[in-house]
């Protein structure tokens, strides 16, 4: 069936937010980890509305019906570099519309006149969107960043029950411990900013963290020790927010967020990162939530292997990402 690709209008909000909201609660139906916070096509068409207000959009018809779209636009970040930015409720296509729809999509809003170039390209898809993912590789793009979520509740992994293992201990840090968190906290960033993850820099990035990590009932803070090193010295450590954070599909309503987590090298295959894990999912049972969520970047091998594995977190939502050559760019 033939597809007419033309520019999005205000007149094709409310089809494309009722489009997406059809979507996804078919989603949220096969997997609760979705929250419902993105099930209201008012809420849907208000953020495509501002989107849309600075950027430009595509849609694709067949026979007249809505068969996709797709909004972006230029914002900072990653390491404070302009890129052209498509979030996972910016765009959806219909079950039925045929492969290739999202990168004819793509193709078409990369051909927008006045549209101002940028050599990174960012698109947020859903883990169990495969025809929208495998288009955009066949763009070009690759996995940067993987969302995973979990049930808080649920039977966990065995390798979770080594927080009981001898010689490892997890407690919340005293205030004075909260300098070696922070410089572990550093170590963490400088293991982030080389190889083989190669994050790109951010100022001011990374977590400080003060008193509010122990007082407050929506932060949790979890230290590792060794028990035969003297003094009980601190070997890793893992914290957890609740709050309204990005991405909305995820976040709202809080649920805890896991925001940091370091082991010194010397502490790995001990035990100590199944302990905190268990730990701090313990504190969000006892504190009624029901799934836990994380953030990390599929160039860090320990890490995904850690997520994805004893951790027994699933990938919910893909960060893809497609640099161009700068010199390809008019206004990069």
């Amino acid at each position: 069936m033939t597809v007419a690709l033309r520019p999005m209008t205000g007149a094709d909000l409310a089809r494309a937010a009722g489009l997406f909201v059809e979507r996804h609660r078919g989603r949220r139906a096969a997997n609760p980890l979705y929250p419902d916070s993105l099930d209201s096509t008012a809420t849907v068409e208000a953020l495509l509305e501002g989107w849309l207000s600075t950027g430009e959009g595509i849609v694709a018809e067949q026979s007249g019906d809505l068969a996709g779209y797709l909004v972006g636009r230029v914002v900072s970040g990653l390491g404070g570099v302009q890129m052209s930015f498509m979030p996972e409720w910016a765009h959806a296509t219909r079950a039925d519309a045929g492969e290739a729809i999202f990168s004819a999509l793509y193709r078409e809003w990369c051909r927008l006149p006045g549209r101002r170039e940028t050599t990174l390209h960012t698109v947020v898809v859903f883990a169990d969107d495969a025809p929208s993912h495998d288009d955009l590789v066949r763009t070009g793009f690759g996995r940067h960043l993987i969302d995973g979520g979990r049930e808080v509740g649920a039977v966990e992994p065995v390798d979770l029950r080594l927080r009981d293992r001898p010689g490892v201990d997890v407690s919340r840090p005293t205030l004075k411990e909260l300098d070696r968190v922070n410089e572990m906290e550093a170590e963490l960033n400088a293991h982030l900013n080389s190889a083989p993850i190669f994050r790109p820099k951010t100022p001011g990035g990374g977590h400080v963290y003060d008193r509010t990590w122990i007082e407050r009932p929506s932060k949790g803070l979890w230290v590792s020790r060794t028990r035969n090193r003297s003094g009980g010295e601190i070997t890793g450590f893992m914290s957890a927010e609740c709050g309204a954070q990005e991405p909305k599909s995820l976040m709202s309503p809080p649920v805890p967020h896991i925001t940091g987590a370091f082991l010194s090298p010397d502490a790995r295959r001990t035990g100590a990162s199944n302990a905190l894990l268990a730990a701090l999912l313990e504190w969000a049972r006892e504190a009624g939530r029901e799934s836990c969520t994380v953030d990390f970047e599929t160039s860090n091998p320990e890490g995904s292997a850690f997520w994805l594995g004893p951790a027994g977190f699933e990938p919910l939502l893909y960060t893809m990402a497609r640099r161009l050559d700068p010199r390809y760019a008019t206004d990069g």
